[in-house]
């Protein structure tokens, strides 16, 4: 059972690796932007351009919480992916696969009402311009009796395309930056491949 869970996680990385996802403004290349003439609020800045990242660790789970596994979302699976920083700071990426796009939306919005405040928030659109999902970008308050990145005030990333989710949380404005980026250039299905 593991191995073929393994194997359909791979399978659907592999296929979104290959897409020109994954945030917002990675989408369309800097000319086109400019050409459109629309303005849009411009990230904070990133500071660590060549960051390295390695894979520490691969867990999974269903979304239900632990004291109630009869909840709705039992059928839904989520695998996360725990990365060292060059600068020895923990970062998670979260994938969550729903069976719909309207369970997607829902968790997308309730993942970022917890934000003492959004620095992002921007929808997607494919290649011809429809809207396919959305992304934002906040900082969270420490959640007591947890450990970091989550049991100290940190930011997360969110972001969902079509009926997939995922978000990326760290203590760091900076490691977040450069791993939204490192993951615009290569897709979310580079990450297996960083050792």
């Amino acid at each position: 059972m593991c191995l073929f869970l393994g194997l359909f996680i791979l399978e659907v990385s592999s296929s979104w690796a290959k897409r020109p996802i994954l945030f917002g403004r990675g989408m369309e290349p800097q000319s086109k932007q400019e050409a459109s003439g629309a303005s849009k609020p411009q990230s904070p800045p990133k500071s660590k351009e060549n960051a390295r990242f390695r894979l520490r660790l691969i867990s999974d789970g269903i979304l239900c919480p632990i004291d109630d596994l009869d909840c709705d979302d039992r059928d839904i699976r989520w695998k996360n992916f725990i990365l060292l920083a060059s600068d020895e700071h923990t970062l998670n990426v979260t994938s969550i696969p729903f069976p719909t796009v309207e369970r997607a939306k829902k968790y997308f919005e309730a993942s970022i009402k917890g934000a003492e405040k959004i620095l992002r928030d921007d929808p997607e659109s494919d290649s011809k311009g429809e809207p396919v999902g959305e992304t934002a970008l906040g900082s969270f308050p420490a959640i007591k009796d947890m450990k970091p990145p989550s049991g100290v005030p940190h930011y997360k990333l969110f972001w969902r395309w079509g009926k997939n989710c995922w978000e990326l949380i760290g203590e760091h404005l900076e490691d977040v930056l450069a791993l939204e980026s490192r993951l615009n250039e290569e897709g979310i299905g580079a990450i297996w491949t960083w050792h």
